[in-house]
């Protein structure tokens, strides 16, 4: 019936909007289902280009990284997180976490959850150089900055970050394996006939 096709509309809009698409009202729904066909068809691609990136024969496997990242990694952030924070007393009056020092752990966390969904969702192999070495310059001044409050906080944080060097160092051993098969840029890209997935969506609160 009549019923059926603003209903079918608002439906698809709905589903672009969920994964990030850039839709309005006034679009119809021939054009909501060709934005969503084509996002799944991209989505598809990398997927397999990522399946297909040639590793290199000394890097951790997933499992692996999953295992020392719960296992080593994330109990040395806690525990020197937690030295920080008893140290933070003195210097802020109180013990809180709104601590500038432990905000630089976050941020490093941030920058690696980043590179992460380049490297294992987007299949960013050439981008993920630049991004690791990042990602070890964050880890290796938030350890400073731990060391300058709390030394042994500082040690910990440090062998943490040994960590993301091997991590870096096994991102330009790829890039460098598939560039001699594939060439591609030290930089975010979008090849051709893709569709860039990256999205930033920004939602404004009324009230706020």
């Amino acid at each position: 019936g009549g019923g059926e096709k603003p209903m079918k509309k608002t439906a698809l809009r709905a589903e672009c909007e969920a994964r990030g698409l850039s839709v309005d009202r006034t679009m119809p729904a021939e054009m909501l289902q060709a934005r969503l066909r084509l996002y799944f068809e991209s989505r598809a691609r990398q997927a397999a280009a990522a399946a297909a990136a040639i590793t290199p024969s000394w890097a951790p496997s997933e499992d692996s990284i999953s295992l020392a990242r719960a296992a080593a990694i994330a109990p040395l952030h806690a525990l020197a997180s937690c030295l920080v924070y008893s140290s933070s007393t003195g210097r802020l009056n109180e013990g809180h976490f709104n601590d500038p020092v432990l905000l630089w752990l976050a941020l490093h966390l941030c920058l690696e959850d980043t590179l992460r969904t380049a490297q294992a969702a987007e299949g960013r192999v050439g981008a993920a150089v630049p991004g690791s070495a990042l990602v070890c310059l964050s880890a290796l001044y938030a350890a400073k900055q731990y060391s300058d409050v709390a030394p042994a906080a500082g040690a910990l944080l440090a062998l943490a970050a040994t960590w993301n060097a091997v991590a870096a160092a096994a991102a330009a051993d790829t890039w460098r394996l598939n560039n001699a098969v594939r060439a591609e840029p030290l930089y975010p890209h979008k090849v051709a006939g893709m569709r860039s997935q990256t999205r930033l969506t920004i939602e404004a609160f009324e009230g706020l």
